[in-house]
């Protein structure tokens, strides 16, 4: 018996450091290896997953100018000369545009207006002695009315080319002022007036196109574009 005792406590010891060994794998908890992600470029390492950061607008940066719109353009004609029948009358007018300068006639061989005035928004407005004509502007033609002294009369005047249209012509004799003016038709209707001064003058004779005689006294026609400027510059 005394051999086998030391025998003993070995096996004893054994397996005793075998339970602990055991009871201590139990016991502790297990670590799981874990691989590392990899962070993107330029990521922020302190940003929470999951949230865009915003853009911020530069405050120096300065707003977009926004253009002005263009102005509309007016669309009355530049150029344009009408000639019609005044209703109720018999009479003949005339009315001229150069650019927003508007001349006009109004004649029936026995009374006579020249008229000076604006064009607008398809809209021309004349003025002359004892004389108001307001027209409008639409498919070729200036239709309006003519108010003449206590009187007053409707027109539709439409759009014609040379020899058609308005001519005027002036002179002096032994210090008095001539003044003719004319209106001619495309079918050949014409009429026209002659003053000597203010208060003096007749009908005048048919227009053919050419060189006025009247009472021996030679008067050159002009069409609007030879006269307008003078006509409407300001008296001296």
């Amino acid at each position: 018996m005394s051999r086998l005792g030391p025998i003993y406590t070995l096996a004893v010891g054994v397996v005793m450091t075998a339970g602990l060994t055991v009871a201590s794998a139990t016991a502790s908890p297990q670590i799981q290896e874990t691989s590392a992600v990899p962070a993107a470029a330029g990521a922020d390492p302190l940003a929470t997953p999951g949230v865009t950061e915003e853009a911020t607008p530069d405050a120096t940066q300065e707003p977009e100018e926004v253009a002005a719109p263009e102005p509309e353009e007016d669309p009355t004609p530049k150029k344009a000369d009408y000639a019609g029948v005044v209703d109720q009358n018999g009479g003949l007018i005339a009315i001229s545009i150069r650019n927003g300068k508007v001349v006009g006639y109004f004649c029936d061989g026995k009374i006579e207006a020249w008229l000076r005035g604006t064009a607008a928004d398809n809209t021309v407005t004349l003025e002359g002695k004892d004389t108001l004509v307001t027209a409008a502007l639409r498919g070729g033609k200036a239709q309006g009315r003519i108010e003449y002294k206590d009187k007053s009369w409707r027109f539709s005047a439409a759009t014609v080319k040379k020899p058609s249209g308005l001519y005027r012509a002036t002179a002096q004799v032994r210090g008095a002022r001539v003044v003719g003016g004319w209106i001619k038709l495309p079918n050949g209707q014409s009429v026209g007036r002659i003053m000597l001064g203010e208060n003096s003058g007749e009908a005048a004779a048919a227009f053919d196109g050419g060189v006025q005689e009247w009472y021996g006294i030679p008067l050159t026609p002009q069409d609007p574009d030879q006269f307008i400027d003078s006509f409407l510059a300001p008296a001296s």
